[in-house]
């Protein structure tokens, strides 16, 4: 059972991470608008923040998993009494909403400290609270000692409001796997038609395209042969499924700091090899986009269980298609 020691409070969550600075990247990375409310869910594999649209279009989430923490403790019986889920086998889940920007911006007041940022839920003003102690300076006479805690009220589900599990992907029919960074570059040359993005598959070939009313065609053919950049492509059926470009750019808005090589320059977490994203798309046109966010594994401690997959962060996003009623296209001239 998790406790402070000070005050005997056992929390049900409590956890430790000693890059902030990667740690906070990744929950922006799900950030889909400015007022964005995340949904915790932890158990004794680990914690999940997800997210999604007011529209219901889009749904985000970010898995870090138990071995990515430099100390983890989930403590089913407080989740019992502070109204944990139930999951199969009769263990309970922590879950609680939060708003997700002011835990971004929060943390961004520990991202310069040394130490090990502490987050535990639920204090006893059922608060979820922050805390990182820094070292002591050299070259002082005195052991000197910073300490940087901060509290973070619950968000409240609107009355009426059903907040289900994770949004699921079934029947995958198609998948393809490329450089996060390519992928990022050819949504981002796609912003300029300003229309929707068709996404078109079949055994030979893959090919981004949006319509702009006013400004033309574009189009991205991605080489599908041996030579190309995909380290994965399959196709079952041939499929054609427009999404919304603001989903598409939120999806694939990954901080340059994960994306390799000089994109990653400016530090933050990054690796030297290239960030991988799988993408895969649903018999009835459903997408999925997974980034694969590898920390750097130079800066940040973490358990000795798990292997390279304690590095592994993996970032979710499920993009619904655009119906053929709601086809912006079909009443023009």
């Amino acid at each position: 059972m998790a406790r402070d020691d000070a005050d005997s409070w056992s929390y049900a969550l409590d956890c430790a991470t000693a890059s902030v600075k990667s740690f906070t990247a990744c929950l922006a990375a799900i950030k889909l608008s400015k007022r964005c409310r995340a949904r915790v869910r932890a158990d004794a594999r680990g914690v999940t923040f997800a997210t999604m649209d007011e529209s219901k279009s889009c749904a985000a989430s970010v898995n870090f998993r138990a071995e990515t923490f430099a100390r983890y403790a989930c403590d089913e019986t407080c989740a019992a009494l502070v109204g944990g889920r139930a999951q199969r086998g009769g263990a309970r889940a922590v879950a609680f909403d939060v708003n997700l920007g002011a835990l971004i911006d929060a943390l961004g007041a520990f991202g310069r400290g040394d130490g090990e940022l502490v987050a535990r839920w639920p204090n006893r003003e059922g608060m979820l609270t922050l805390e990182l102690e820094s070292g002591s300076r050299q070259g002082t006479e005195r052991d000197l000692r910073q300490c940087v805690y901060a509290e973070i009220a619950p968000e409240m589900v609107p009355e009426g409001e059903e907040r289900g599990d994770e949004v699921s992907f079934r029947d995958e029919a198609n998948a393809f796997m490329l450089p996060t960074a390519t992928l990022k570059e050819i949504v981002d040359d796609l912003e300029w038609p300003n229309g929707d993005v068709l996404l078109e598959c079949d055994v030979d070939m893959l090919r981004f395209s949006a319509h702009g009313a006013e400004i033309g065609d574009l189009a991205v053919d991605v080489d599908v042969g041996a030579s190309g950049r995909l380290t994965e492509f399959s196709c079952a059926q041939p499929s054609a499924s427009r999404y919304k470009y603001r989903f598409l750019k939120s999806a694939t808005a990954v901080g340059g700091s994960f994306l390799g090589g000089s994109a990653g320059a400016g530090g933050g977490g990054g690796d030297d090899t290239a960030t991988m994203t799988r993408v895969s798309i649903s018999n009835v046109g459903f997408l999925k986009i997974v980034h694969l966010l590898q920390l750097s594994r130079g800066q940040v401690s973490f358990g000795a269980e798990g292997g390279l997959n304690a590095f592994m962060v993996p970032v979710t996003f499920i993009l619904h298609p655009i119906e053929a009623d709601e086809d912006e296209y079909a009443d023009e001239e």
